[in-house]
């Protein structure tokens, strides 16, 4: 592939669900066979190796070239992939097995088989991509050509979620990828029914995916090529969609407006995450003071989060003062309500713990979010009235913001747009546990720890209320300073279907499934 920038390191870092994204591409009005297919995206991926990619909206890189063993239905059925059977073994939720569709190849043309799988998977688990903590403590076994075991040493009540496109280590990276793991952060050596072309891509600027020939469903393949841009300004992608450039977009509260009356453009929205600050720093590390709850608790006390989600986020967000969404598994009532707007009560607080006075505390977050950083200005200016100074650093793309976290220097972050969707089992183990990709400072939470195995181990009828115990433990010991819910919002051509949200989750449907009029 020419290299106009370098791929930021493979180094992802991020919540498995909802990153900083937007935009998309240009549709053949009303063609009856395949037409091009456009997407833009504010940010490049940080790589293209499923191991190491950030997913969210990344996930547009990654569809088109890598099928998973499973995937899921707009509705949330969870469906067959490159493995048409698959199911727990005997009970417990500890072993799982998946039996491979009969023919289906890598895209070069070699047989998928049962050890390829898991050879696969055994790269996937050594990655620093935001799922890979879910594959380590798993083991894989190949009884057969066709059948994979995997068993995990802990209940998982929802391992099939693990093998669908939106967690990465379903997508089977080919033995020619693995022998030259290099290769796999600006190449393609997956079974999707795309591949990347390196002669018509450009890294950095845009991406460019034509059919394989050896996909095992040619009927699903939808487009003579889909082409993923990288656009930084949300405005320039509006305007592409507007003149047909682009046929998909990431929208934000200020640009969907805009294309209000023009009937060939659509915008659809859903509350998928959570914006606002984890606090990382919960030893006192950088920022002494955060390794005191009531110091934490003051923080959450001091926002006025419906004044912020308002002003920031007009009819596209509503205040929430948890890491879950209204209506997403693990969302407490009783959490919604341990920190209502009280700033008298932040400075009674901070000066039982020692800081009258106030203290600074460095945090990291990325400007390519217009949005963010609105939210993140705004939470600034709240909090310097209980006289707390928070020292913002401001990323301007993806890989930018991951190399400020990982220098442990700042002791908050905000994750751009958000964090959250999906069954709280995912959603709160990235930031909250103790192995969590996005916990830097490793910060062990006995209780959060207790609350997570309670919730690994239930039941069907007893996951609900486990869930919201978990929520609850992470917002009684303030784990975080969450300020708004927000929409995700994607704006897209009309003469396309199938563009929508999955059911319960971040993240719009994979666009290999979308077709045209």
């Amino acid at each position: 592939m020419k290299r106009r920038t370098a791929l930021q390191a493979s180094i992802g870092v991020v919540a498995t669900l909802a990153l900083a994204a937007c935009g998309g591409g240009n549709t053949s009005g009303g063609s009856a066979g395949p037409v091009n297919l456009t997407i833009a995206l504010s940010s490049a991926p940080n790589s293209l190796d499923p191991a190491q990619v950030a997913v969210g909206p990344f996930l547009n890189y990654m569809d088109p070239a890598y099928a998973s063993l499973l995937t899921r239905k707009a509705d949330g059925t969870l469906v067959a992939g490159l493995a048409d059977k698959w199911g727990y073994v005997g009970s417990g939720n500890t072993k799982f097995q998946l039996t491979l569709r009969k023919g289906v190849k890598f895209a070069d043309g070699t047989p998928i088989t049962a050890a390829d799988v898991v050879n696969s998977f055994k790269y996937f688990q050594k990655g620093s991509g935001p799922t890979a903590s879910y594959f380590r403590p798993l083991t894989f076994s190949a009884p057969d050509g066709s059948t994979v075991v995997i068993t995990s040493p802990t209940p998982n009540p929802d391992m099939g979620t693990l093998f669908t496109p939106a967690f990465m280590g379903g997508a089977i990276i080919s033995p020619a990828g693995l022998k030259a793991p290099k290769k796999l952060a600006s190449a393609t050596f997956g079974a999707g029914p795309y591949v990347l072309s390196a002669q018509q891509s450009v890294s950095g600027d845009h991406y460019v995916y034509l059919p394989n020939k050896n996909f095992y469903d040619k009927a699903a393949v939808h487009f003579k090529k889909i082409t993923v841009r990288v656009m930084p300004n949300v405005n320039s992608q509006a305007q592409a969609l507007k003149s047909g450039q682009i046929d998909v977009m990431y929208g934000s509260p200020d640009v969907a407006p805009t294309i209000a009356g023009n009937k060939s453009l659509t915008v659809i929205k859903t509350p998928t995450t959570w914006a606002g600050l984890f606090l990382l720093d919960r030893d006192g590390t950088v920022v002494k003071g955060l390794s005191d709850v009531r110091v934490r608790q003051a923080l959450n006390f001091a926002v006025d989060r419906a004044a912020i989600t308002k002003a920031v986020y007009g009819d596209f967000g509503a205040p929430v003062s948890q890491p879950a969404m209204p209506g997403y598994d693990g969302y407490s009532p009783e959490a919604e309500k341990m920190y209502p707007y009280d700033p008298a009560k932040a400075k009674q607080l901070l000066k039982a713990a020692g800081y009258a006075d106030g203290l600074t505390i460095p945090v990291n977050y990325g400007s390519f979010d217009p949005s963010t950083t609105k939210m993140v200005q705004a939470v600034q200016d709240q909090l310097s009235k209980v006289g707390v100074t928070l020292k913002l650093r401001a990323a301007a793309n993806f890989g930018g913001w991951i190399n400020d976290l990982l220098t442990k220097k700042y002791a908050a972050t905000v994750l751009s747009p958000g964090q959250g969707g999906g069954a709280n089992f995912y959603a709160q183990q990235p930031g909250f546990t103790k192995t969590g990709i996005m916990n830097v400072f490793g910060v062990d939470e006995p209780d959060v720890t207790a609350a997570y195995d309670r919730l690994a181990k239930s039941d069907a009828q007893a996951a609900g209320a486990a869930a919201k115990d978990l929520t609850d433990v992470i917002v009684r010991k303030a784990l975080a300073l969450p300020v708004s819910a927000t929409d995700t919002i994607a704006m897209y051509n009309t003469k396309l279907h199938g563009v929508q949200f999955g059911k319960g989750t971040a993240q719009l449907t994979p666009n290999t499934t979308w077709t045209t009029g």
